[in-house]
């Protein structure tokens, strides 16, 4: 390797944040200096120097006085959720949960849900955990997945109650725009129908302005859903066969 790209690969790392994951792609170096980028990085890692993710990603580590911090996690959902500009999949359970403040559990597994799940496995001390999402979507649509996630898992979310759960998701959906909501009603439509029933239950009780007829002609008369849900804070529940 010359000198030349030495330089090139030094500074491109030198010039990124500690816990900012980068790939080969990020040294715009011809093809054939591939196999000695990823010679170098390799040596680099094994100093210690920079942190290997997985195969072909690194990070400079977070320094601290008690060591090496792990890359953020949002770094890590990057670099396994993107090819390229193409969004693969996205965070979702107990870690996106938490955040949203809907349980005050934290926990060590990252769950992606994507479109091209992998083998559970550990990376950086996380552990790693694919669901499948079995239809495609938009980075845009991600927060509100997240939300929909959330209605689907309301009765499996730790250290909250279902009807907890339900207050946080409904004020989150009171100052959601129109706009997305009636991208979330289409998105429910891949979802399975006890999160549908209930979306249209939320949607039609506190957010008039938005049609959920669409939702409504999707569910079987005759399917009860049993949530365990307040019925001060869903009267109209039961329209929806929600118990």
């Amino acid at each position: 390797m010359t000198t030349s790209i030495a330089s090139r690969i030094n500074n491109t790392i030198s010039s990124y944040s500690p816990g900012i994951i980068f790939t080969y792609s990020d040294f715009s170096l011809p093809k054939e200096n591939e196999f000695a980028l990823a010679q170098s990085l390799s040596r680099l890692a094994k100093k210690g120097e920079i942190v290997r993710v997985e195969k072909g990603k690194y990070c400079k580590p977070r320094k601290t006085s008690f060591g090496n911090l792990r890359p953020d996690v949002s770094e890590i959902v990057k670099a396994l959720t993107r090819r390229g500009d193409k969004i693969t999949g996205y965070a979702t359970g107990i870690s996106i949960y938490n955040q949203l403040g809907f349980t005050t559990q934290m926990s060590n597994t990252i769950t992606i849900a994507s479109i091209n799940p992998q083998p559970a496995r550990e990376v950086s001390g996380y552990r790693i955990k694919f669901l499948r999402k079995g239809f495609e979507f938009e980075e845009r649509d991600i927060p509100l997945l997240q939300l929909l996630d959330a209605i689907k898992d309301i009765k499996k979310i730790p250290d909250s109650n279902p009807t907890e759960v339900l207050n946080a998701i409904i004020k989150k959906i009171k100052y959601t725009s129109s706009l997305k909501l009636k991208r979330l009603v289409q998105l429910a439509l891949n979802y399975n129908s006890s999160t549908r029933a209930l979306l249209g239950a939320i949607l039609e009780q506190y957010r008039k302005d938005v049609s959920v007829s669409t939702i409504y002609k999707t569910l079987h008369p005759l399917t009860k859903y049993s949530l365990n849900l307040s019925k001060e804070v869903m009267p109209n529940q039961s329209k929806w066969n929600i118990e």
